[in-house]
């Protein structure tokens, strides 16, 4: 299990220093594209298929789809406050905003399917 972990871990440190690598060299569409494109959740589907089976999976499938208006509104806060107000607190807001948006869907999505 250690093991397993240890190599999750690689990967996804991989795909953020990808990431992280790309922005800062000024090729902003690459590093979005690298963290973006399917290869965290499709990476996260099969190593999660591989530990808890088809229900793991979809399991998380859908949390994905239920958190993805928060993830929109966070991004286009940071989008629309960065230059205003700057990066620091640019991504303070457009966390609280995410994680209110979390809570707000997450209690929609509770009292939907009861």
């Amino acid at each position: 299990m250690i093991t397993r972990l240890a190599i999750y871990f690689v990967v996804g440190g991989a795909i953020i220093a990808s990431t992280t690598y790309f922005a800062s060299v000024g090729r902003g569409f690459v590093a979005a594209f690298v963290a973006t494109v399917p290869t965290t959740s499709l990476l996260t589907f099969i190593f999660t298929h591989m530990e808890a089976g088809n229900a793991g999976v979809m399991a998380y499938a859908k949390g994905l789809l239920y958190f993805l208006p928060a993830w929109l509104s966070y991004a286009l806060t940071v989008v629309f406050t960065l230059e205003k107000i700057g990066l620091v607190k640019s991504l303070v807001l457009g966390l609280v905003i995410f994680l209110a948006l979390s809570f707000v869907t997450r209690l929609v999505v509770k009292n939907w399917m009861s």
